[in-house]
This record gives C-alpha cells, sequence and structure tokens, in this order.
C-alpha cells in the first residue's frame, strides 16, 4: 500500500537550525511531529510504503488532486487543534482537494479549539467550514478520528455520526505495554531537575505568567522547553526589548524571565526532544504536547489546562491536570508533583490504545503492532539517525553562522519587498476597479433616475383631471 502522509518533516530527517529557520519544517510548533511522527510508526508495516508530503495546508490547491491520486492509495492527515477561527481557510482548501480525490482519506485525532466550559456556541465562526471539510472527510472514509468526547459532541451536534474518539497517536508512541510508574502521593526530589512548558497566547495569560514566575521562583535552575517557531526566532536573532525596556506576560521577548533567567531551549524535532526530556524528575505547563513528548519519555507530566483543547486530550488519556483558573498564581511546583497520579493512564492505556487501532482498521490502515513489527524497524532508523540536542542560544556563535544570519536578512528582506510591490500593484488594481464600479453605479443610477422622471410624466398624462388635482395637492411643497 502507498501511503502518502502530509506533515512538516519526515520522522527520519535530520534538521539543522538552519533549514528549520527557512523551511519552517515544526509547522510554527515543534508539537505537530509529535502526532505525525507518531502516527508515521503506527503505519509503519513491512508492505507500506510511507512517503512525507510536506507541503504546507495553505499552499494545497484542487491541482494537487491529480498527484496525490497517481501517487499514493491513501491520504493520511494527522492533524490537531484545527476546528478554530484561525484555520477557517485552510479547512476550505482542503475539502476542495479532497472533494477531487479518488484515493480514502484517513483522519488521524483533529480536534476543537474553544474555552474551558466546552460551550460549542464558541465555535459558530467556523461551523461552515467545519461542515465542509468533515464531510468531504466522510465522503472518502469509514469515518474520522478525534481528539476526545467534546470534538465528537460538537460534530454530533453539526449532524456527523461517524466520529471516532481516538485521542492524540502521540501519547501511544511506545506501542501496546506502555506505563508510567509513578503513583499519586510522592515527595518531589531533593534538587529535582524541572522542564516547564508555556504556550504564548492563551486566555488566562495573566494567571499563567503568574504561575510561570512562580515556579521559577521555585526552582530557578529550571529548563523552559520552547515549541514554538516565534521562541526559535527570539533565541535565534534576538531583540532589543533588554535594551528598550520592553516586556510582555509571556516570553516573547529576550527580556522575560524564563528566557534571561532560565535554561532555554527550542526542540528542532521529536526524537532528540523526548531523549532531553527523559532526563529530568518532573515537567508541567500549559503545552499538550510538551507533556506528552515527556511522559512519552517516561518522564513525569501534569498539564495545566487552560482551552477545551488541553482539557479534552487530558481527559480522554487520563494525563494528569488541573484546570489552569483552579490553581494559585504560586501553584506549589511539589504539590503538583504528588498529584501526578498516573493510575488512571495506566489502567486506561490498553484500551484507548486498542480503540486507535480499531479506528486504523476500520479505515482501511494497517498498524506495525497487529501486522508488523510492533516499530522495530522505526525504532532502528532513529537510532542510526543523529538528530541534533534541542537548540540553545550560545550554539548560534560561528563565522558560518553569522553568514547565514546575514544570507537569511537578505533574502527575507526581498521576500518582503517583494511581497509589498504585488499588495501595492493589487491595491491599485482594486482601486481602478472599484472607480469602474462607481462610475458604472453612477450611470446607472442616472438612467434610472432619466426612466422615473419619464414614467412619472406618462402617468401624470393618463391620470383624470379630479387625480391629477389630487397627486398635485399631495405633492410635498
Amino acid at each position: 500500500m502507498r501511503i502518502l502522509m502530509q506533515a512538516g518533516n519526515d520522522p527520519f530527517s535530520v534538521p539543522s537550525i538552519e533549514s528549520t529557520l527557512v523551511r519552517n519544517s515544526i509547522r510554527g510548533n515543534v508539537g505537530n511531529l509529535m502526532y505525525t511522527n507518531a502516527a508515521y510508526r503506527h503505519m509503519s508495516v513491512p508492505d507500506a510504503e510511507i512517503r512525507v508530503d510536506t507541503t504546507h495546508f495553505a499552499e494545497l490547491t484542487v491541482a494537487d488532486a491529480d498527484r496525490i491520486n497517481d501517487e499514493c492509495d491513501v491520504f493520511v492527515l494527522p492533524m490537531a487543534n484545527a476546528f478554530k477561527s484561525k484555520f477557517i481557510p485552510h479547512m476550505h482548501i482542503l475539502a476542495d482537494l479532497i472533494g477531487k480525490l479518488r484515493v480514502p482519506v484517513v483522519v488521524f485525532g483533529v480536534g476543537a479549539q474553544a474555552k474551558l466550559d466546552y460551550d460549542t456556541a464558541f465555535l459558530k465562526p467556523v461551523d461552515e467550514a467545519v461542515k465542509r471539510f468533515v464531510g468531504a472527510v466522510l465522503d472518502r472514509s469509514a469515518s474520522i478520528g478525534v481528539r476526545g468526547e467534546f470534538t465528537q459532541r460538537y460534530l454530533g451536534e453539526l449532524g456527523f455520526r461517524d466520529v471516532d474518539v481516538i485521542g492524540c497517536p502521540s501519547v501511544y508512541f511506545r506501542g501496546p505495554g506502555f506505563r508510567m510508574e509513578h503513583p499519586g502521593g510522592q515527595a518531589l526530589p531533593e534538587g529535582a531537575r524541572i522542564a516547564l512548558s508555556t504556550a504564548l497566547r492563551l486566555a488566562n495569560a495573566e494567571l499563567a505568567s503568574a504561575i510561570n514566575d512562580s515556579v521559577l521562583e521555585q526552582h530557578p535552575g529550571l529548563t523552559y522547553f520552547a515549541q514554538e517557531g516565534r521562541d526559535l526566532q527570539t533565541l535565534y536573532w534576538g531583540d532589543t526589548a533588554v535594551a528598550a525596556r520592553r516586556s510582555m506576560p509571556m516570553p516573547d521577548l529576550s527580556s522575560h524571565p524564563l528566557i534571561r533567567s532560565a535554561d532555554v531551549c527550542v526542540p528542532l524535532e521529536p526524537h532528540s526532544w523526548m531523549d532531553a526530556l527523559a532526563r529530568y524528575d518532573f515537567a508541567l505547563g500549559t503545552r499538550i504536547h510538551g507533556n506528552i513528548a515527556a511522559l512519552v519519555a517516561g518522564t513525569p507530566a501534569f498539564v495545566l489546562a487552560h482551552d477545551s483543547r488541553t482539557l479534552e486530550l487530558s481527559r480522554y488519556h487520563h494525563i494528569p491536570h488541573r484546570v489552569i483558573t483552579d490553581l494559585d498564581a504560586d501553584a506549589d511546583v511539589a504539590r503538583l508533583y504528588a498529584e501526578a497520579d498516573y493510575t488512571a493512564f495506566n489502567a486506561n492505556y490498553a484500551e484507548g490504545f486498542q480503540r486507535l487501532l480499531d479506528f486504523m482498521t476500520r479505515n482501511g490502515l494497517r498498524n506495525t503492532y497487529e501486522h508488523g513489527d510492533g516499530g522495530a524497524e522505526y525504532d532502528r532508523r532513529v537510532r542510526a539517525a543523529e538528530f541534533p540536542s534541542p537548540f540553545r542560544r550560545s550554539e548560534a556563535e560561528s563565522v558560518e553562522d553569522l553568514l547565514f544570519r546575514i544570507t537569511m536578512l537578505r533574502e527575507q528582506n526581498k521576500a518582503i519587498a517583494r511581497q509589498a510591490a504585488r499588495a501595492e500593484k493589487k491595491a491599485a488594481a482594486q482601486a481602478g476597479h472599484i472607480k469602474k464600479l462607481e462610475a458604472a453605479l453612477a450611470a446607472q443610477r442616472e438612467s434610472s433616475e432619466k426612466r422615473l422622471r419619464a414614467l412619472e410624466a406618462q402617468a401624470k398624462k393618463r391620470l383624470p383631471t379630479k387625480a391629477r388635482r389630487l397627486v398635485k395637492r399631495l405633492a410635498p411643497k
């Protein structure tokens, strides 16, 4: 079977800081590669030829349909929190493309992004785009795999029934039999190594910022595992925030305490990320995949759930968590560590894992655990690759690096200039078009007024004398 999977990068492709910056292979957030790599591993059977299509969603068009139809027997889309306003254009693009496909389409782990109260009314602006996308998918698959019960309920309200709750495939990265040997009530080790993750945009940013400050105060030697492309840009390029005395609640700028005071790094791909997290005693934060990467590495993690996407995945997989609004600003790390009870996670792991495999079978995909080597070949290829450690600012100091920065800045400036020229040309064309429309409307209005005056004159001539007198009397003075 030929499988074409949409992802930012091939799991065995070794990235560099330069290639990650230029290609955006992490698709804005390295957490995206956690679930795409996991899906690849789950599908790795001897008779499967898996290829990765790195074309970004925004760049796909209906013209790609012929290429996809020719290149594969099934098109696989591992996804995350796609049902949100920001993703509306992408959903329409995908709906148009999928509508032209002749091959089956399988969607892993898509989810809705709403508030903590699970109110689906928040999603009204995305309803039509979701209907088009999900409808197109279900025309070419037996079911669609979603993150949790909230997303399933939302799709049910839109009229869809073939919806399977499978969570995120990244949680099952290690396959069957995985366990987290960490019951609740344990004391945080003396001198514990702490890994912190934090989203940069969230509804409760002020509270999250205060919690981050508290965690840093309790453990000044912690490591801040940043995940986004903008984090990578901040570490790589730097900024003038310190000199300008600019600051923001979340670590967007180099002036933020998490960047100035903590050990901070950005993983470029999942395997080295998990290897690094395996050396920590505890991970916590608002990033769902930052915590999943830790627990898959065997490090107990605790999610600070701040929206429906983080909450429904934590609930479905029984990952230890607290709703962030239930926490105090001075949240005690040791207390959260004691609350990190993985008993329910272990008890439900096998059932959830089988549900994922059943979803794959239902949609015509064989899995490596029942039909292959259990992921052994995938793991061998990972061990053979020399993945770079998470990027730290001190690593970008060579002459070659400086030359690359200058070249990249020049190319970016050229690209910006081209975009500005295109925008100016488009604006001029639109202005000309508007002028033509205004002239046409004015001409049409003048013509209509002439016709109206002519009709009124004809009507007056035809009216009886008494009626004409009445009209004249009623006419405004």
